[in-house]
């Protein structure tokens, strides 16, 4: 007992007040036993009255915080007391009427359900279970409309038949009865109950039992009503005794340990809207088959009417909500978080060249960027990436500023050819050095690599051909590279590519690569990533970046798949039983024609489809919805689905929404921007996924800081050159089966 009592007085209820609310607890059982003598229970009563009204007082003014939640509580429950007392004070031949009495105890009831209803909006917000509370509201409102419409009698005789006295107590146990349900639902939440938690849930259950002994009486059919009335009172004032200390307990903190998924509100959500929907024209079809009185079409109507208002209320919240998360989502996407500026994905979204010429992109790479961290320490390194972000902002004639990658940066400038020279000096001489550091001046040595067109070109590929001279400058040790197409081997003339594709296709043979992905639990080799390669005998091996979208225009690209699924098929004894990821563009997908060829090869080959993963990529053109009918198509022939390039597209979220996947691909870009200091994104993208029961493979790991990375962050997979690069379909045999078998450095 004395361990309780230091408990509840940790907690913060004083001990004189744990003693008086214990003194009203045993009048409360006390009283039962002494119904035959009415002069002395309404005096206990009454005495009890005080004590319960000023304990309430004193337990709401004890808080530092006099929160408007808990003032609502106090007052509801006082006045609920005072209502009580006054319902005494009637027995001792006071003037006050039953009427006033029971008006001013539904007062109190009001206010304690606008309690519970502030405690339900805190919930969600601290849970960030958006509309929680408008669900419970639909579905409280949903299922008594449809009891009233089933019940052939309870219509009728709740507004006919009961007097005013008697519709009062009704309502009364509909509020009661009602928040109750809320403490069962934030339970289904939190797998938990606390203190204050049992004490609220006690709480209302007394105030329903006595409502219930009030009904009871307002039928004066009981053999003993004294009893009755008795008891009533007890529970009321043993409910009071429990709101002082609840009032004194209650921390409006909301510090559960846990909290279920939030697909439970979803859950919630959707039976409720659903319900609501079905309720009116669910409950007139049932009392249509029952013998039930007229019902005015009138009350029908506006049920209907308001059930429908929340609905579309609840819609317009979900439809809101969704797109607030979404360009949030998009802005953490795309912005780097140490500098505040767009990363590269921000500079892909954020510039639009519209009919603007004469663009010039460099790309900055701050040389040996390491040794500042090593010298002045990380947080010195940071400030000066910030301070020339800042810096690079202020350029004239700057159009956008992107911080890529932990020492890289795009900027996009408005410049015409001939001034590009002079632009490179001044950002050369001005951005040099520094003088932030406590007064210390830092070298900061610059490589810039800068594409330029007069015309209007597509952002990515001046990024690429700024990132291509850059390379070009570091390997020569030049501090600046201006992209040529004349210049480099990277880039082949389109017709000439147009014949080497369709050369392939005459050929029906490509040199196919594979990739191995691995389970990062338990290092085992997981499946193989087919990767398509074109050969030519004058340029060499060429990489899909060089020919895929030249392949779609031609449209050679459908053929070109089909070929790579005849190489598995003739290399089949050197894959073994390895699962192979397919790459599929979406627009194979939309069309059923091709779709049906596609499964009808595997058919021909006598492939076992549930030995491959269709691995789906962005499209922007291509709704998620239009992929649903292949999707689901694919999975019944038995081939599993993976969402690749997870993070590069618009639709990369609206497709792990509707679409039915079995793993998801982050791409490779997310990573390197949670390299920066960003993790949110790669954190976010992986929990996110994992909520939804889908495997996560991370793409491009190169490093083993990225490994470590990753297995923090709790991915299912890996795949990347720390393990292996692509290979031919011959060296297949020299991949380790398991990759704590590889020496990574």
């Amino acid at each position: 007992m004395n361990a309780l009592i230091q408990h509840i007085e940790k907690k913060g209820m004083p001990v004189i007040w744990q003693f008086v609310s214990a003194c009203l607890m045993l009048n409360s059982f006390i009283l039962p036993f002494l119904y035959r003598n009415q002069d002395v229970v309404y005096s206990l009563l009454q005495i009890a009255a005080p004590p319960f009204i000023v304990g309430l007082y004193v337990a709401y003014n004890a808080h530092k915080e006099k929160s408007i939640p808990r003032l609502v509580l106090v007052g509801g429950v006082a006045i609920v007391g005072i209502g009580a007392s006054l319902h005494n004070l009637i027995y001792f031949k006071f003037p006050v009427s039953t009427h006033f009495v029971l008006v001013f105890e539904e007062v109190g009831m009001i206010l304690i359900a606008i309690f519970a209803y502030i405690h339900m909006l805190m919930f969600e917000k601290k849970f960030n279970i958006k509309g929680l509370a408008i669900d419970f509201s639909l579905l409280v409102i949903s299922g008594l409309f449809v009891f009233l419409l089933v019940s052939p009698n309870a219509f009728h005789t709740l507004f006919y038949l009961f007097d005013f006295d008697q519709q009062l107590l009704v309502f009364n146990l509909i509020i009661g009865c009602t928040i109750l349900c809320m403490s069962v639902i934030h339970y289904l939440f939190t797998k938990s109950i606390g203190l204050t938690d049992g004490i609220r849930t006690l709480l209302t259950m007394l105030l329903i039992i006595h409502f219930s002994f009030e009904m009871w009486l307002s039928f004066e059919q009981d053999n003993n009503p004294i009893l009755i009335n008795t008891l009533s009172r007890s529970t009321l004032y043993l409910a009071g005794a429990l709101s002082i200390a609840f009032v004194f307990l209650e921390k409006m903190s909301l510090d559960y340990s846990s909290i279920a998924p939030t697909r439970l509100g979803n859950l919630f959500m959707w039976v409720s809207s659903i319900f609501a929907i079905m309720a009116i024209p669910l409950g007139l079809v049932i009392r249509s088959t029952l013998d039930a009185p007229y019902l005015d079409l009138f009350i029908v109507g506006m049920t209907s009417i308001l059930l429908s208002s929340i609905v579309i209320w609840r819609i317009i919240i979900i439809i809101k909500n969704s797109n607030q998360q979404k360009k949030r989502l998009n802005s953490l996407m795309q912005t780097s978080s140490l500098t505040g500026l767009p990363n590269y994905q921000g500079y892909l979204e954020q510039l639009t060249f519209s009919e603007l010429k004469n663009i010039l992109v460099i790309h900055i790479n701050v040389e040996d960027f390491k040794s500042i961290n090593d010298l002045y320490g990380r947080n010195a390194g940071d400030e000066v990436l910030k301070s020339l972000g800042q810096r690079l902002k202020q350029l004239p004639k700057s159009l956008l500023v992107a911080h890529i990658h932990s020492d890289q940066f795009l900027v996009t400038f408005h410049c015409k050819k001939p001034d590009i020279k002079e632009l490179i000096e001044t950002i050369q001489k001005d951005l040099g050095i520094w003088d932030t550091l406590h007064g210390k001046w830092i070298a900061v040595p610059l490589t810039i690599g800068a594409s330029h067109s007069d015309e209007i070109l597509n952002p990515e590929k001046l990024a690429k051909q700024a990132e291509l001279a850059l390379k070009k400058a570091r390997k020569e040790h030049s501090s600046f590279a201006l992209y040529s197409e004349e210049k480099t081997n990277h880039q082949i003339p389109r017709h000439e590519l147009r014949q080497i594709l369709q050369q392939s296709v005459d050929d029906d043979y490509l040199p196919v690569h594979f990739q191995p992905i691995y389970d990062l639990k338990d290092g085992t080799l997981k499946s193989l990533e087919l990767l398509i390669r074109v050969d030519s005998k004058e340029h060499g091996l060429l990489l899909p970046r060089q020919f895929l979208e030249q392949a779609k225009s031609y449209a050679l690209l459908t053929s070109l798949t089909q070929i790579c699924i005849k190489m598995i098929a003739k290399h089949s004894h050197e894959l073994g039983d390895i699962t192979i990821n397919v790459n599929l563009p979406p627009y194979m997908l939309k069309s059923a024609k091709l779709l049906k060829n596609f499964i009808q090869l595997f058919e021909d080959e006598k492939l076992d489809p549930k030995r491959f993963c269709i691995e789906i990529t962005e499209d922007e053109e291509i709704s998620a919805h239009e992929l649903i009918p292949a999707i689901k198509t694919l999975r019944e022939q038995g081939f599993s689905i993976a969402m690749d390039d997870f993070g590069t597209g618009y639709s990369s979220l609206d497709r792990l929404s509707v679409l039915e996947v079995d793993t998801v691909k982050i791409d490779r870009s997310i990573l390197l921007t949670a390299e920066t200091g960003n993790t949110t994104i790669l954190e976010w993208a992986i929990s996110l996924t994992k909520r939804l029961g889908v495997s996560v493979v991370v793409e491009g790991v190169e490093t083993l800081e990225q490994l470590s990375l990753i297995k923090l962050l709790g991915a299912d997979s890996v795949q990347g050159f720390l393990y292996s690069k692509p290979v031919p379909a011959f060296q297949i045999k020299d991949i380790a089966l398991n990759s704590n078998d590889i020496e990574v450095s």
